[in-house]
């Protein structure tokens, strides 16, 4: 009887530890919604100065802007992304890697790969959007 106690108790503890990671991992993956972004906190990112976006700025809504620059490595028009090898972004605590970040149509028709850019950026969480592309 004492055996099929202590096999319960460790079956339930471990019941208990697999649905915690379980919860934990679904937690961690949730992307943000950028449906649900404010007009206050989209436009104070775009009326920014150039200079000012180098210093990271945080929004109420938990998003960073910031100002880096790279080179277009790849454009995918269907999923709406641009990927930019960039240089570190300190104000994010990036170091240089190669990204995809979301962009809105307007900015695909501008990119072209190969383009050397400056580019600014809205993330939020790990996610990263494009807010314009200048050709350097």
């Amino acid at each position: 009887m004492k055996n099929l106690f202590v096999t319960s108790r460790t079956l339930a503890l471990g019941l208990s530890l697999s649905a915690g990671a379980v919860i934990g991992l679904a937690a961690c993956s949730q992307q943000p919604a950028t449906e649900t972004e404010t007009p206050a906190a989209t436009s104070s990112a775009a009326a920014a100065a150039p200079a000012e976006m180098d210093a990271m700025s945080t929004s109420a809504a938990g998003e960073k802007s910031a100002t880096a620059r790279g080179v277009i490595s790849a454009i995918d028009a269907d999923s709406g992304k641009i990927t930019i090898e960039h240089e570190p972004i300190a104000s994010l605590e990036w170091p240089a890697m190669t990204m995809g970040f979301a962009a809105s149509p307007a900015l695909i028709d501008q990119a072209k790969v190969g383009d050397q850019v400056e580019f600014d950026l809205v993330v939020t969480g790990s996610a990263g959007e494009l807010k314009a592309i200048r050709p350097q």
